[in-house]
């Protein structure tokens, strides 16, 4: 039997401070009619080649171009509108949507560990945000998304969901004008953005990612307009023409475009992301973070759920003294960013006033001896080895100039320097209360779990890594990556560590 469809119920106004109202098993809510602008203008992206083939098919047929654009623009916005409704009860938040296909995502109340607030340049247009609501595991399947409530509701949903909130008379919840007012105590202000942080960003990857993006999106539009068969007489054109000029500027164009561009684009990127930065503490146990200039971000945390930190000084940033501060927690948000690239001082600031483990971040660690760092040695070798080769071949058999061995050669050089730094950066130690991993990558990583923390442990080992005597520690754990390795260390290391972290575990293994 069909049950009939759910019809939205009006919403009283509330004044200054609103409460979170709690709704009886059957009574629902639309979201803010607003949703659907906000849908037109993050569904096109996904639309280009949709909106590109109209376009043209328009210029032989305008009726058909037509009657797609009335079918499309009320089957993406209206209908999604139309056929999304949630409530809030005691026991659960759920949102309904779905016209052919039903789907109804519930989270129980007792089981919300975040209570996320985002908002993009057209929520903020719109006063909307949009209300992300975690309860733990899996990312997607653990969600239960709001995409467009307006600013009252979408705090106040975050003030009573979270976790930390605290048992509330359920009269002083459903009808907050009756509740009487009690005084806030102001946030504590861990962190907040500096302007000179923006040194930082030239010297991070992420330029060369949005770069990527754009250029990906770039040809796909170019691809779908059929401008690739116009511009192969063009390319090899410019193809003759580049071999006429010498191998060597060509490359230190290359690499001049690619820094600058790069540069730019992360500047860019970093402003977009971490843009008025700021990391609060506030007096319900919660930490919270807040990001963004178009797109701006607020996250809140339980910090009675952080087991660890993780520490990463980017090797292009390490000259100017430059890092990045993440937390490791369990609960929904598994990675909350504490500090986005900023000075290492104050990375280490920040990681004393919140987990404070500066002296295990800053600690000489123990390396894994002769045999680990010759590994990382081989490992860069035979990979710049490999390139040499594969540029080698088609070199002398003449498919490309001779000069271009020279670049092989210096792509060996460089793996093999890789290789030395990545061996550098690997080790370990084992503190009172915590235990410190560097895994063995271009970027030093110094990654704290508490011994609270630990879970479980196990070993693995290759048969490369059985034939030089060692193995791989892993650290099991429920928060953050939820598995940390100690790379190529000996047998005895490895039973050291885990009788030291875990002796009563160990005990009945070492002694059989």
């Amino acid at each position: 039997m069909t049950q009939p469809e759910p019809q939205p119920a009006p919403v009283p106004p509330t004044t200054g401070a609103p409460g979170l109202r709690i709704d009886a098993p059957d009574e629902w809510h639309r979201l803010s009619p607003w949703m659907m602008a906000v849908t037109i203008v993050e569904s096109l992206p996904s639309l280009v080649p949709v909106l590109i083939a109209l376009v043209f098919a328009g210029q032989s047929a305008p009726l058909i171009t037509l009657l797609a654009t009335v079918v499309l623009v009320p089957l993406v916005t209206v209908i999604p509108w139309l056929t999304t409704f949630y409530q809030v009860t005691a026991e659960h938040v759920r949102v309904r949507s779905g016209l052919v296909t039903k789907k109804v995502a519930t989270a129980r109340r007792d089981r919300i560990r975040s209570v996320d607030l985002t908002a993009s340049l057209v929520h903020r247009v719109l006063n909307l945000q949009r209300v992300t609501i975690g309860t733990g595991g899996d990312e997607q399947a653990s969600q239960v998304k709001l995409r467009a409530v307006t600013l009252p509701e979408a705090r106040a949903l975050h003030d009573n969901l979270m976790p930390t909130a605290g048992a509330r008379p359920s009269a002083a919840v459903s009808d907050p004008a009756s509740a009487p007012e009690t005084p806030t105590a102001a946030p504590e202000v861990l962190t907040r953005f500096q302007n000179a942080w923006l040194r930082f960003s030239p010297f991070s990857m992420g330029g060369l990612a949005i770069a990527a993006a754009i250029c990906g999106i770039g040809l796909q539009i170019a691809n779908d307009a059929g401008m690739f068969d116009e511009g192969v007489g063009l390319a090899r054109d410019a193809f003759h023409s580049l071999r006429s000029i010498p191998l060597a500027l060509i490359i230190a164009v290359v690499v001049v475009v690619v820094v600058l561009v790069g540069a730019v684009l992360s500047v860019l990127g970093y402003v977009l992301s971490y843009w008025d930065f700021q990391l609060t503490r506030h007096g319900d146990g919660t930490l919270r973070t807040e990001r963004g200039l178009l797109t701006t971000s607020a996250i809140s945390f339980d910090e009675k759920r952080i087991r660890g930190s993780h520490l990463t000084e980017p090797i292009l940033m390490r000259p100017l003294k430059g890092a990045r501060l993440q937390a490791i927690a369990t609960g929904a948000t598994k990675h909350p960013l504490l500090l986005p690239p900023a000075p290492i001082d104050e990375a280490m600031r920040v990681a004393d006033l919140v987990t404070r483990e500066r002296s295990e971040l800053t600690a000489s660690l123990t390396g894994h001896g002769r045999v680990a760092h010759i590994r990382r040695l081989n490992r860069g070798f035979l990979t710049g080895l490999a390139i040499l080769v594969g540029i080698t071949i088609p070199a002398v058999a003449g498919a490309i100039s001779l000069g271009w061995i020279a670049v092989g050669v210096l792509a060996l050089a460089g793996s093999i320097g890789l290789g030395v730094v990545r061996a550098r950066h690997l080790g370990h130690r084992v503190t009172a209360r915590s235990v410190v991993i560097a895994p063995p990558s271009v970027a030093r990583q110094r990654i704290v779990v508490d011994r609270d923390g630990v879970i479980g442990w196990a070993s693995r080992s290759s048969f490369f890594q059985r034939r030089a005597g060692v193995s791989t520690l892993i650290l099991a754990t429920a928060a953050g990556s939820e598995h940390y390795s100690l790379v190529d260390v000996d047998d005895a290391t490895a039973a050291a560590i885990t009788a030291d972290v875990t002796p009563d575990w160990v005990a009945p293994f070492l002694h059989a």
